[in-house]
């Protein structure tokens, strides 16, 4: 990841999967006393501790060599940057609302025809819960019926970020995955949880966490199934990041997340986290968009070129944009009517993609290499 998508002096520390919550606590502790100086350039400030299982650790500010006395640590891991990742769409101003008809029916959809979608309505998303970690969300928007909601906002930003969306991605991506006219699981609840800066339009890996920490607590307390959207991400490694993907999934919630634009997933985090559903797109002529990644850790795929869904700035206003952004949340909502689908024998993360490989459309995806998935999918 480029330099200029990093943040100076800000850190993640990534601990050992057998750190206690005491022993984190502890860390921190240390970690406080090893420069306490606010005059110097530089000193030690946690900002966020992370307390997922087999996921803890926390953030800070402080200089290189603090950096260093960290890193050998013995229940550390790993000392990474933070980094500012960003949505995975491209703005395209032509509607064409195809990709529901793709995703319930096993062939081609045709072009300028009139689009329908076939869902099971005992299986829509009853009881599950679509979390959205993104730009907030336009929840008085008619087609969320009054299901969504604004969860918490995890945005480290100076002036604080405002509770709305003012980019319209979080709410694009809601429509998609639970919205009446353009949803998939069309009764789903949604909460938005806000991680991205109004400022930068980007948001910070820890705030990220701390929202996938959040979510693994409230999906206990609701006792409903819920099911993660990240439409979103950066190149390079990130594995603190990765980590707090891999721990909500153990925790019982799948997360859905972005393949990404223009380069292999290997290379892309958080898409490069085994334990996640990695989404990549394809346009109306079942061919791999041009713009989505590839490679073997990509799932599944799903509509995600010219892609009509909610929209900021009214409560009826719609907008069509593309990206992998776009076509994570069709396998997102494909996974909350599995969990709300009485018939599905394993209602785990590992029962949804066993099940997702089921129902999948397969080898009708052109344009592929050998390594990737001919895979897309299916209601």
């Amino acid at each position: 990841m480029a330099t200029s998508d990093t943040v100076p002096g800000s850190w993640v520390v990534l601990l050992k999967p057998y750190v206690s919550e005491d022993g984190l606590a502890s860390v921190t502790e240390t970690v406080q006393t090893m420069t306490q100086d606010p005059s110097k350039p530089f000193y030690v400030e946690v900002k966020q501790k992370f307390n997922l299982p087999e996921c803890r650790g926390f953030s800070g500010e402080f200089d290189l060599d603090t950096k260093e006395g960290i890193e050998k640590m013995d229940t550390v891991i790993s000392v990474e940057p933070v980094r500012l990742l960003k949505h995975c769409n491209r703005i395209i101003q032509r509607p064409s609302p195809w990709g529901l008809e793709r995703i319930s029916q096993p062939r081609k959809v045709q072009p300028n025809e009139p689009y329908r979608y076939v869902y099971n309505d005992e299986a829509a998303g009853q009881n599950t819960v679509a979390y959205i970690i993104d730009t907030g969300i336009n929840q008085e928007h008619v087609d969320f019926e009054n299901r969504a909601s604004r969860g918490p906002k995890f945005v480290t930003s100076n002036p604080p970020a405002s509770d709305d969306d003012v980019m319209g991605h979080g709410t694009h991506v809601a429509g998609t995955v639970g919205g009446k006219e353009y949803g998939v699981a069309k009764k789903t609840e949604i909460i938005s949880i806000k991680v991205f800066s109004d400022i930068t339009e980007r948001a910070r890996n820890d705030d990220i966490i701390k929202a996938l920490e959040w979510v693994s607590s409230d999906a206990q307390v609701r006792g409903k199934t819920g099911v993660v959207n990240m439409s979103l991400g950066g190149p390079g490694t990130n594995p603190s990041l990765n980590a707090a993907v891999a721990a909500t999934v153990r925790s019982g919630v799948p997360v859905c997340v972005a393949a990404g634009n223009d380069m292999a997933t290997d290379n892309f985090c958080p898409a490069s986290e085994p334990l996640a559903i990695t989404v990549g797109s394809m346009d109306k002529t079942d061919e791999i968009s041009d713009f989505s990644n590839y490679g073997r850790l990509v799932d599944a795929f799903g509509p995600g070129t010219d892609i009509t869904s909610a929209w900021i700035g009214s409560t009826t206003a719609k907008e069509t944009i593309s990206g992998t952004s776009m076509a994570t949340p069709h396998v997102t909502g494909l996974a909350c009517s599995l969990l709300s689908d009485a018939t599905l024998k394993e209602q785990t993360p590992y029962g949804v993609i066993s099940e997702l490989n089921v129902r999948a459309d397969k080898n009708k995806l052109l344009g592929l290499d050998r390594l990737t998935s001919n895979i897309i999918a299916q209601v």
